[in-house]
């Protein structure tokens, strides 16, 4: 059986969860998990960012306290909005190289970069959401939005790909190829996550599993993410928080709940 030792995209009140970050910590340690990390939403999230980048510093000197505590490794991160056409994301630089994780993914609710580009880029997207014609016709955009990120920053993973902002999944996994950038296999939401698994493949792309919670019960909760391996094929040497030199998850077993091991996990992202 498949087995993820640790889940590297969850969401603290710091931004739009509802958790402290020991409540993150405490539940990623009953799931059995080795390791965890809270990425909370950068700044310019409307109404759901972070109040400011410096919080994320704050959060790194609670890190050790927790570890200590529940005995799992905590990871400090962000999930940085892209804000501009050119790639540019809503994490300076100075808070970046400080992180153990950098995620950087596409949401319609954030404020560009620029004014006229939250107009013509990201309100389209939103609006998108009720016109299949408008999601379509943004999609380039997107996709050159999203690859420009990965080429400029040294990101770990990209979240959610194609989820509420489509984009060409190809072209985005030869960007994440080229650049050494994992893609995310989300198990909080539901969108095409096949055509994610098949471009990930296609350009020996590693994938990461994670959860995206916002609530204690949901941390470490990726069951519909072990299906979508399994019914694909994925080994574990593709999976970059899977233990390796295990088989492929079971499709009959990927309903059981727990599917972490508890040793502690040398594997860090800094």
């Amino acid at each position: 059986m498949l087995q993820l030792y640790a889940d590297w995209h969850t969401h603290s009140f710091y931004s739009d969860g509802s958790m402290t970050p020991e409540e993150i910590v405490a539940a990623a340690a009953r799931r059995g998990l080795d390791e965890v990390a809270i990425t909370d939403h950068g700044p310019r999230g409307m109404f759901i960012g972070i109040k400011a980048a410096r919080f994320y510093l704050e959060l790194k000197k609670q890190a050790a306290r927790l570890a200590e505590k529940y005995s799992i490794r905590v990871l400090i991160g962000a999930e940085a909005n892209v804000i501009s056409l050119d790639g540019d994301i809503d994490i300076p630089d100075e808070v970046a190289g400080e992180l153990d994780i950098l995620i950087a993914g596409l949401h319609p609710q954030v404020w560009c970069k620029s004014f006229k580009q939250t107009l013509t880029w990201i309100l389209p997207n939103w609006l998108g959401r009720y016109s299949g014609w408008l999601r379509e016709m943004m999609r380039e955009t997107n996709t050159r939005a999203l690859a420009a990120a990965i080429y400029k920053n040294r990101l770990t993973f990209i979240s959610h790909p194609g989820l509420m902002m489509d984009v060409d999944l190809d072209e985005i996994a030869r960007a994440c190829s080229d650049r050494g950038c994992a893609m995310e296999i989300n198990a909080g939401h539901r969108y095409d996550r096949d055509k994610v698994i098949k471009a990930a493949l296609k350009w020996g792309v590693s994938l990461v599993v994670n959860s995206d919670a916002h609530y204690p019960e949901s941390v470490g909760e990726v069951a519909e993410g072990m299906v979508l391996l399994e019914k694909n094929r994925v080994s574990p040497a593709q999976v970059l928080n899977a233990r390796k030199g295990q088989p492929v998850l079971e499709v009959e077993q990927a309903t059981a709940g727990n599917f972490y091991s508890h040793p502690a996990s040398s594997r860090r992202l800094t």
